[in-house]
């Protein structure tokens, strides 16, 4: 129960810290284009930035990582040893991200093919 409080909690803060500060301000949003994560996802998945709503895809985002990150947390919490966790991270953490962006970016290809239609 503790592991489940644990996720919903830093879910919860995680994803209003991105809500505030880069969903909601123009500026966090013109810094978003420009990040790592949206040039990933327009790369691997070929998505129009022009043809999608970008404050929903930076909204979907924000989800994306604040359940990556709230995840893992709450993962670690299971492992006392400091060296495991660290590892345990990295093994969490790189799969998850490869997963869920991959869900992200075909969801958000699809829908930028319905709109064509």
């Amino acid at each position: 129960m503790n592991y489940i409080l644990t996720f919903v909690i830093s879910f919860i803060i995680i994803y209003l810290i991105y809500l505030l500060l880069i969903v909601r301000r123009e500026k966090g949003l013109e810094s978003l284009k420009k990040g790592k994560q949206i040039q990933y996802l327009v790369t691997a998945y070929k998505i129009d930035l022009k043809k999608i709503n970008f404050k929903k895809l930076a909204n979907s985002l924000a989800l994306t990582n604040s359940f990556i990150l709230s995840l893992t947390l709450a993962l670690l919490e299971l492992v006392d040893n400091y060296i495991l966790k660290i590892l345990l991270c990295m093994v969490i953490l790189i799969p998850l991200i490869l997963i869920m962006y991959k869900i992200l970016g075909e969801t958000y290809k699809k829908k930028e093919g319905e709109k064509n239609v």
